[in-house]
């Protein structure tokens, strides 16, 4: 018996090129709509993350302040981490081990000694109290070209502090007459302008400002502690 021929036909199930072609283009704009965001979203994070880590070693200072009577002695530059700071763990450093009381490494600072240099951590927090606690996301990694130095949530390590030196509230000219400059990544130095600290000045006893992650010489931008 002859058999009669399906009035149905099985459809392949591959794509055709140009159902290929219409599904890349769409991931493609989807893509574009997306990663944008996310990487925006995630600048937004790491500058509230960042202006945490200001504040919470702004609280460490003013309680270094509250237990000895004056806020503690930086280094000349005003850097968290100043030029030529080194990078090994058990070496003086004075933003850190000041607010630690000890080192990076964990050692416990030296004992006070009154003929040692009045700036050394171990003079000024002579008690070794510890201030603030940094953890490992304070400070660079083994892998980055200077590790063991404090960063930001951007990883950067361009810092500047600022306290209240004559003890009028205010952080103004009259405490710095030159405010210290700050590295972007490309390796310019920029520094806060009236539009960043006005005449009058910042109305407060610690403040910290770094480069902003788009920050140029030709376009400076910070992320200011006080804004």
């Amino acid at each position: 018996m002859k058999r009669r021929p399906s009035i149905f036909r099985v459809r392949s199930t591959g794509f055709t090129l140009l159902e290929l072609l219409a599904v890349i283009a769409v991931i493609g704009i989807l893509a574009a709509l997306i990663f944008p965001s996310v990487g925006a979203a995630r600048k937004s994070a790491n500058r509230t993350k960042t202006k945490v880590q200001f504040n919470q070693w702004a609280t460490a200072i003013e309680g270094f302040r509250s237990e000895y009577g004056y806020y503690p002695v930086f280094h000349a530059e005003n850097l968290v981490n100043p030029p030529a700071q080194t990078s090994t763990a058990g070496a003086v450093h004075l933003f850190h081990d000041l607010l630690a009381g000890r080192r990076r490494s964990g050692e416990a600072l030296p004992a006070y000694s009154a003929s040692s240099n009045v700036q050394l951590p171990e003079v000024q927090n002579r008690k070794r109290i510890v201030f603030h606690s940094f953890s490992a996301s304070d400070l660079t990694d083994d892998t980055s070209p200077a590790p063991n130095l404090v960063r930001d949530a951007f990883d950067n390590v361009s810092i500047a502090v600022l306290v209240d030196r004559n003890l009028d509230g205010v952080i103004n000219a009259t405490d710095y007459p030159v405010y210290p400059a700050v590295v972007t990544r490309e390796g310019g130095s920029i520094r806060p302008g009236p539009a960043q600290i006005p005449a009058p000045g910042v109305r407060a006893g610690v403040i910290f400002y770094a480069p902003d992650p788009n920050a140029t010489a030709a376009n400076p931008e910070f992320i200011l502690s006080w804004k």
